[in-house]
């Protein structure tokens, strides 16, 4: 799971060049003469740039470029950035990066005799009666980051990443760029621009940014509520619930407003004027209810709501049908979280990165962008627990601080009865009802919630109307931030929807009677990677029809044909060894296509022969995988990869799973040392691609052992406790060739 920090910084992308950058003669620089050292790295960059053939994308030169005094470069790669979003969110796209645009042609029109302010004023509202209405709404949304925020976040960065460094590589210069250049503008964006933008807004919308609900048991609920002045009231109404809090969020309401609706933000119990405790996850089912029954009574309500949201944003759709209010009429979870299922946990092991997202919604009640933000801060973090060999309950005390939220979730690594009450149960399942439209990526960190939700409505309530849209796109696309590239690949252009029009559509489709967007033609559609087209499906049954067997088979070949004698291939993974710390690639912008396989140490790589035609790759990968170990247990990783004509890599889906809740995630079952165990792998990520003539496909398998995840030792105890003093002889594992994987294949 993944947080959008807002849409002012969330289209940053780097590419990482091995060589540095030295400052050895601006090792005294701080925040007061930071500008000696921009102009020289201005130059540097550049020239850097030149000589390689791969360079920055057009987001970061954008900026370099702004606070370098190029204009008139910065405005064309701005309008570069903005066209690789204009198929996928036109609207958002033309009011993308206004807030540098008005201030830069503010400077360019400024002489000797011109007041600055009033010439903002003026370039400002030109730009905003440039763009249609549907866009103009968008504008707010950039201007929201206050001066304040904005050095201390520049002033903290300085101190921690260059005060004191003889060298930085390009990635903290162009970090650097990025956060003077927003520290720049955010005077004049913030306590000018903001302000106008706001009373401009007034002519269309009633805010109210202060309201509190009390729940049944007298719980206080933040509310804000935005009211379409501009149609017949009472209409549908669309609801957000959201744990991350800010002011920022009048923006996205105002925009889900202007498609016609009135709009509720729910804050999480605990969060924005809230007096409650903080506790992610654990109230949604009871408290949206009780909300929508304040709804219901308001003048401007019809009796009609909606959701929608993305992550934990479709996480409490789906809390929210535990319970289902008779006015919630339809949900669109995008992205959900599938708590216990993929966060913070996955294949019941969790992952680093719990503790920085607790932090991120917990430490006030708004949320600690800068802090969320800070990737060094954090892969620091787990590479000194990894290194010390401590325990994985002691992540939260090397960071400085006890989290009590982390240490809650870390005693249920079971999906035990706390996990299970976030969301429907078997039997409620069974009356949800309602008609929803589901979207997720096959890159989405949160596809396994999403088809978790998904299948189980299906299982328990086979009848309803319950749509799927999922293509090539990360955890921001399904939430309707489409962009023509996708971790490093250009997605087809069929793939560039416009996502949140379809969403609209369906809105209008179930709350005003209107009729079902044409886009959707069968209860699942789906986008094959490489063949730019659109298909649709109307069950998942319809995709494990083409399985193809593949054996784990001796040469470390996957074969088509079972030996005929059982042998095995042995793996051993020495836990006590953290030599192998600065291996890992930690990053919250990973790539696709890579040169070589990452953390294959732990692993074993087994290949098909070469595809002599071309085929299609449609559905998720299963396997039954036999294997004996040393241990009690162990955490199995699995990973599909096209080994493509070029000899690159492309990682098409995965698997991790504590092989102890292989069987049973809620109920843990140890394995005997040196016996001959079965696993079954099922639920991985579906993904639809073409597989090119001369590819080959690749399954890695193996342990994890990784500065991102918990470690299991294989002692049977709470893997949390476990420590480096738990690793004793090296786990060795036997992998069996009757061992095999099933690939959904077209050939």
């Amino acid at each position: 799971m993944k947080k959008i920090l807002s849409l002012a910084t969330l289209f940053f992308s780097l590419l990482i060049f091995s060589q540095n950058i030295t400052i050895n003669q601006f090792k005294k620089v701080d925040s007061s003469n930071i500008k000696s050292l921009l102009n020289y790295l201005g130059t540097v960059v550049k020239k850097q740039i030149s000589d390689n053939k791969d360079t920055p994308d057009n987001d970061n030169l954008f900026r370099m470029n702004f606070v370098m005094g190029d204009y008139k470069t910065a405005l064309e790669q701005l309008n570069d950035v903005r066209s690789s979003f204009m198929k996928g969110n036109p609207k958002m796209a033309a009011a993308m990066g206004t807030q540098y645009e008005v201030y830069m042609n503010t400077l360019q029109r400024l002489n000797n005799n011109q007041d600055f302010n009033k010439t903002y004023q003026a370039e400002l509202l030109k730009k905003y009666n440039s763009l249609a209405s549907s866009a103009q709404v968008f504008m707010p949304f950039f201007f929201g980051l206050t001066p304040k925020e904005t050095k201390e976040d520049l002033s903290s960065f300085i101190k921690s990443d260059i005060t004191g460094k003889s060298s930085i590589d390009l990635k903290t210069a162009l970090l650097l760029f990025r956060k003077y250049g927003s520290n720049l503008i955010a005077e004049a964006t913030y306590t000018q621009g903001l302000p106008i933008l706001e009373k401009l807004d007034q002519e269309s919308y009633t805010v109210n940014d202060s309201v509190i609900v009390y729940t049944k048991d007298k719980k206080e609920i933040s509310i804000s509520t935005v009211i379409n002045k501009k149609i017949q009231h009472p209409g549908p109404v669309i609801i957000v619930n959201t744990i991350y809090s800010s002011p920022g969020n009048i923006g996205t309401a105002k925009q889900l407003a202007s498609n016609g609706y009135s709009c509720v933000y729910i804050n999480t119990r605990g969060k924005y004027h809230s007096k409650e405790i903080i506790e992610p996850f654990e109230h949604e089912y009871e408290d949206i209810s009780d909300v929508i029954d304040w709804i219901v009574q308001q003048p401007w309500s019809n009796g009609k709501v909606g959701m929608i949201g993305g992550s934990y944003l479709g996480f409490s759709q789906w809390a929210a049908t535990k319970k289902l209010h008779p006015a919630l009429k339809t949900i669109i979870p995008q992205a959900p979280v599938g708590i216990g299922i993929d966060y913070p946990m996955s294949g019941n092991v969790f992952m680093s990165y719990m503790l920085r997202w607790i932090d991120h919604v917990t430490v006030n009640k708004l949320t600690d962008n800068s802090g969320f933000s800070n990737e060094k801060k954090w892969n620091d973090l787990y590479k000194k627990w990894y290194t010390s060999g401590m325990a994985f309950n002691n992540l939260d005390s090397i960071n400085g601080k006890k989290s009590e939220i982390f240490q809650r979730w870390l005693k249920h690594p079971s999906y035990d009865a706390y996990w299970q009450s976030m969301t429907p149960d078997p039997k409620e399942y069974s009356k949800i009802n309602i008609p929803i439209l589901t979207t997720t990526g096959y890159f989405d960190d949160d596809q396994l919630g999403a088809m978790y939700y998904y299948k189980n409505h299906i299982k328990y309530n086979p009848n309803m109307d319950h749509y799927l849209v999922i293509g090539p796109y990360d955890h921001y696309g399904p939430q309707g931030y489409i962009t023509s590239e996708v971790m490093g690949v250009k997605i087809d252009p069929v793939a560039e929807l416009n996502l949140n029009e379809i969403c609209f559509q369906w809105f209008d489709y179930i709350l005003k009677g209107k009729s079902k967007p044409d886009f959707l033609k069968g209860k699942i559609n789906y986008e094959v990677m490489g063949d730019n087209i659109w298909k649709s499906a109307n069950s998942m049954q319809e995709f494990d029809r083409t399985k193809v067997k593949y054996y784990l088979g001796e040469g470390l070949k996957l074969g088509e044909n079972k030996s005929g004698k059982l042998a095995f291939t042995t793996l051993s993974v020495n836990f006590k060894d953290r030599s192998d710390v600065d291996k890992f690639v930690l990053t919250d912008n990973p790539e696709l296509v890579n040169e070589s396989i990452q953390e294959k140490d732990n692993s074993l790589l087994f290949t098909t022969d070469t595809f002599e035609q071309d085929a299609e790759l449609t559905g998720s990968f299963s396997a039954s995988l036999n294997f004996s170990v040393n241990k009690k247990d162990c955490d199995i990783v699995a990973e599909l990869y096209q080994l493509l004509p070029d000899g690159k890599y492309f990682l098409l889906s995965s698997y991790l799973n504590r092989a102890s809740y292989a069987k049973d995630r809620s109920k843990r079952q140890l394995l005997t040392p040196g016996k001959k165990e079965t696993i079954p792998v099922t639920g991985t990520p579906f993904v639809s691609k073409k597989i090119e003539k001369g590819s080959k496909l690749l399954l890695k398998i193996g342990v994890k052992k990784s500065p991102a995840w918990q470690i299991n030792y294989g002692t049977g105890k709470d893997v949390s406790t476990e420590t480096i003093e738990d690793a004793g002889a090296p786990m060795e594992i036997k992998w069996y060739n009757d061992s095999f994987i099933e690939i959904p294949l077209k050939k």
